[in-house]
């Protein structure tokens, strides 16, 4: 958690491999990935920008699993749409913003990757909350870390571990909703 400018974006695209690190690590699920190309570290990042919007819903979806040649579980698709809100069969690009990012969201989670990094996107949506609880409890049932930058002390509140970044330092605020 942390106000504009404070360098959660950068954090994000550190740790995704988008940007190098000068010195310490990045480990996820107890492997080193500090040295690893972007796409080889397992990571899914969502941001305002994670949809391709020529896609139908559907298809989209679905679109992580078939990059990795894996068969779409449809209980598990129906779960997740349900649980996202998204009740839409279109073009990706016609939705609204907010239902954009539910896409982009359940198509990370349904892609299974080791962690997904989420980039102040349950923030535009209008019950960022419950959709939050919603991610939580999914990605948690499959084994699926996530990070996720938010400005909104009540969607920290969803964390189980909550840290503050101001101008690129963190602290530990909360772990397993007990003040550090």
């Amino acid at each position: 958690m942390g106000k504009n400018g404070s360098g959660k974006t950068t954090l994000i695209n550190t740790l995704a491999g988008f940007y190098e690190v000068d010195s310490g690590s990045i480990v996820v699920n107890g492997v080193d990935v500090t040295g690893l190309e972007a796409y080889r570290r397992g990571i899914v990042v969502v941001n305002h920008n994670s949809h391709l919007p020529n896609m139908e819903v559907d298809d989209h979806l679905v679109y992580g699993l078939k990059l990795k040649g894996l068969s779409t579980d449809s209980k598990r698709l129906e779960l997740v749409k349900s649980s996202l809100g998204i009740n839409y069969n279109g073009k990706v690009g016609k939705l609204s913003l907010g239902m954009k990012l539910r896409v982009a969201l359940a198509t990370a989670l349904l892609s299974t990757p080791k962690a997904i990094l989420v980039d102040e996107v349950f923030s535009s949506l209008h019950d960022s909350v419950k959709a939050l609880e919603a991610y939580k409890r999914l990605s948690g049932e499959w084994g699926i870390d996530v990070l996720y930058t938010t400005q909104s002390a009540d969607e920290g509140k969803v964390a189980d571990k909550l840290y503050l970044i101001e101008s690129g330092r963190t602290s530990l605020l909360k772990s397993n909703n007990k003040p550090a």
